[in-house]
């Protein structure tokens, strides 16, 4: 069965990634791991954002691309790329609010938010139902703003959806519109890494960055 993978880059490692040892994930193997071998995987499709030099948690700029370079030596996967938002907001401090005025302290915060990621992974699955590239649609996220193409692939174009969270709970919009749903092993991903040197086409070698470890 001819499957496409769609990995929304920010939920898997929110959901699953985040203060760990494993973000020099290997994306194909990841993938592989949780399908039986029925599903023959013709393109994996990396939804993602630069960081561009602020630091986001534990990814930085530089460690960021030397990942971006091993996963696009791969020639089954594609990196569609949003970009991150910075803006200035007033945020409440995280305590109780003063016992004798009643009011709550604000500090001014850099925010950082990701853009076009969620609208370029309900194209790419819109239009690749349509185009009718594959068999069946893998999403890999538990974001329920996916719901909407989802729920295209699968009623208006009739593909085999499945679901793969990376988060602990259960996103019920999801699983209401896939054939089959589950949550990602936490264990998993530990077992799933690139070689710790990956060889580029160009000669260069990228290594995974000593913050990842």
């Amino acid at each position: 069965m001819k499957t496409i993978v769609y990995v929304d880059g920010f939920n898997l490692f929110y959901g699953l990634l985040k203060g760990t040892p494993n973000l020099w994930l290997d994306l194909e193997l990841f993938a592989r791991s949780l399908m039986t071998d029925k599903y023959e995987i013709a393109e994996i499709k990396y939804f993602t954002a630069r960081v561009r030099g602020e630091a986001i948690d534990t990814i930085s700029a530089h460690d960021q691309y030397c990942y971006l370079c091993a996963l696009a030596k791969n020639p089954i996967v594609k990196i569609v790329e949003g970009y991150y938002k910075r803006y200035r907001a007033k945020m409440p401090f995280a305590k109780d609010p003063c016992k004798s005025c009643y009011k709550v302290a604000y500090a001014t915060v850099w925010k950082v938010e990701e853009k076009k990621s969620d609208v370029n992974l309900a194209v790419e699955m819109t239009s690749d139902a349509y185009e009718n590239k594959g068999d069946a649609f893998v999403l890999i996220s538990g974001d329920a703003d996916h719901a909407a193409a989802l729920s295209v692939a699968r009623y208006r174009f009739g593909k085999k959806t499945i679901v793969f969270n990376p988060h602990a709970g259960e996103c019920v919009e999801l699983r209401q519109l896939s054939t089959y749903y589950k949550n990602i092993p936490r264990d998993l991903p530990a077992q799933c890494q690139l070689p710790e040197t990956v060889t580029l086409a160009n000669g260069r070698s990228v290594h995974r960055p000593p913050a990842w470890r």
